[in-house]
């Protein structure tokens, strides 16, 4: 298997969501310094010379630029000021940014430090690296049916009347896969379209994605852990005039983030999504907090996308579908689904791996950041940080 060829071919392939928080980035912090780690969940030992040949990809991604036509598309899509869409036309990633080394335990590490509105991109085009590389170069046989897979749950979901979208780019096995995806899921009735701006371009299909955690892990250095919240929100709706008004609660806990969600948020907002926890608590929770401000839910959007299958999705949909309108988005099964039982078995499986946020610097010098999910094992930051942060937002 050909491991030296670029994986990345088009600065497009990302998903969409990097760009419309990249635009709010640009727009309200251009002096803002961050830095990114890369997480192992999973622990996954890459195989020897692993970190020599993602350098090599990285040097790759340097080499490209958007060109004339993705441009144009990203224009059309009506949701970038003119400043931003000038910006990126000379956009390049700068390898500088990037640090990547490999212990002789097989531990991959990955610093990336920079200006907050450039080295956003990194995230979602490294882990899209990652795990098609160590496929690559782990030589890991594809399943005969992965193709069929994508048949079957598609049919699966329009027959339950599921609304669904793929968010698979970052766990993806490879651009082949989520290729067929998109290509598949196109033609079924409840697809929405893609988190991938360059499938949905190609495919004609709708790209998704608004918002992630790593914004309001900053605002919370900006502004403080009782105010990142709101802070993020009214940036957020600042920027694109109460258009993509999908808000993520669990940054801090989503207990936390709706104590703030006062009764014009909760009308404003047209809606939440759920990436962490369960779904079921957090749901009536929601139900709860729209019931207290006299809000009805039936208009209102409730994502779920967190380690979703297409079982999971169907339940969801046929428990929710009277109260909300519900959405699902769809990652990893979708594009990583491609191992045999017997591979399973064998404990083959699609990395579990993030690159997160750590810590930030808004001119007045590096704080670091953290995570306080509805996970706890989704949690991240100093543990000595992360009990202060508890107990300033009450926190159990």
């Amino acid at each position: 298997m050909n491991v030296d060829s670029p994986i990345i071919t088009s600065l497009l392939d990302d998903d969409l969501y990097k760009m419309t928080m990249g635009a709010v980035v640009f727009h309200n912090f251009p002096n803002a310094t961050v830095t990114y780690e890369f997480f192992n969940r999973g622990k996954t030992h890459f195989p020897s010379g692993f970190a020599l040949q993602l350098r090599k990809q990285i040097g790759y991604l340097a080499s490209l630029k958007y060109t004339p036509d993705e441009i144009e598309y990203l224009k059309g899509l009506n949701r970038f000021k003119a400043n931003y869409i000038e910006w990126l036309k000379n956009f390049q990633f700068d390898p500088n940014e990037v640090n990547v080394t490999q212990l002789d335990t097989g531990e991959l590490k990955i610093f990336i430090k920079g200006p907050w509105y450039r080295t956003i991109f990194w995230e979602v085009k490294l882990m899209a690296i990652i795990s098609e590389l160590y496929f690559r170069m782990a030589e890991t046989e594809m399943s005969k049916d992965w193709a069929d897979r994508i048949v079957e749950k598609s049919i699966a979901l329009q027959a339950a009347g599921c609304k669904w979208s793929d968010f698979g780019t970052r766990r993806r096995r490879s651009f082949e896969v989520q290729n067929r995806v998109v290509a598949t899921m196109k033609y079924y009735t409840g697809f929405l379209g893609t988190s991938n701006i360059f499938l949905a371009k190609k495919f004609g299909v709708t790209p998704i994605g608004t918002s992630a955690h790593e914004a309001v892990m900053a605002m919370a250095v900006f502004v403080g852990y009782e105010n990142a919240n709101n802070a993020w929100l009214n940036y957020w709706a600042d920027y694109y005039d109460g258009e993509l008004g999908i808000a993520l609660p669990d940054t801090f806990t989503t207990d936390v983030f709706l104590r703030n969600f006062n009764g014009r948020l909760t009308r404003q907002w047209d809606g939440l999504r759920q990436d962490s926890g369960n779904p079921v608590t957090f749901a009536e929770k929601v139900i709860q907090h729209y019931a207290k401000h006299n809000v009805p839910t039936r208009d209102k959007k409730l994502v779920f996308s967190d380690n979703l299958n297409v079982e999971k999705a169907i339940t969801l949909t046929n428990t929710y579908k009277d109260t909300f309108n519900v959405i699902l988005g769809i990652g990893t099964n979708f594009t990583n689904d491609t191992f045999s039982d017997e591979q399973k078995t064998a404990g083959i499986k699609p990395l579990n791996m993030v690159i997160k946020i750590t810590s930030a610097n808004f001119g007045n010098g590096w704080l670091p950041t953290v995570k306080l999910s509805d996970d706890l094992g989704k949690n991240m930051g100093n543990m000595t940080l992360i009990n202060s942060v508890k107990s300033r937002l009450n926190i159990a």
